[in-house]
């Protein structure tokens, strides 16, 4: 009997562990506290780059390579530079409209915390029929997931003080 309930404890336990693997959105999800993003920096200093030397170090690559391609090219200086600032305004619009796009994609995907544990609910139910997990089991995780105590979207401390 002792070993029944070790088994059930042990069992339980894994249970609850696969459960917070199944949940990795946790560690995804979007800090929204960050202060700026690169692309808010560009609107607020239209094209400005950080202070630092890493700026320096790029600003001084785009000058060597606008003059290497003049030279090649045998056009001006300032026509390569030029035609090198289109381009990169160019794709950083692109990349900004991708984001842009995978962002409406994926707001559409996200279910609400009702519909999140109405699956939970489902797949666990189907568990107790399959025989993996007793009625009680899946009753103490439905229960956990409810109370926040799970990791993953709508549950875990953090989500409860919103």
């Amino acid at each position: 009997m002792n070993n029944v309930r070790k088994r059930a404890g042990i069992t339980a336990g894994v249970l609850l562990a696969g459960i917070g693997l199944a949940f990795p959105a946790v560690a995804f999800a979007e800090d929204h506290s960050k202060p700026a993003t690169a692309e808010a920096r560009q609107e607020a200093g239209k094209g400005a780059h950080p202070a630092g030397k890493g700026a320096e170090l790029r600003e001084e690559r785009r000058k060597e390579l606008a003059e290497a391609l003049a030279k090649d090219l045998g056009v001006p200086v300032e026509k390569v530079t030029g035609s090198l600032e289109k381009f990169r305004a160019a794709q950083g619009e692109k990349h900004r409209e991708e984001r842009k796009d995978r962002k409406d994609e994926r707001a559409g995907e996200r279910p609400d915390a009702a519909a999140r544990q109405q699956k939970l609910a489902d797949r666990l139910d189907q568990a107790v029929k399959d025989g993996k997990l007793t009625r009680a089991q899946a009753d103490a995780v439905i229960a956990a997931a409810k109370a926040g105590v799970l990791p993953g979207p709508g549950g875990g401390p953090r989500h409860q003080e919103r």
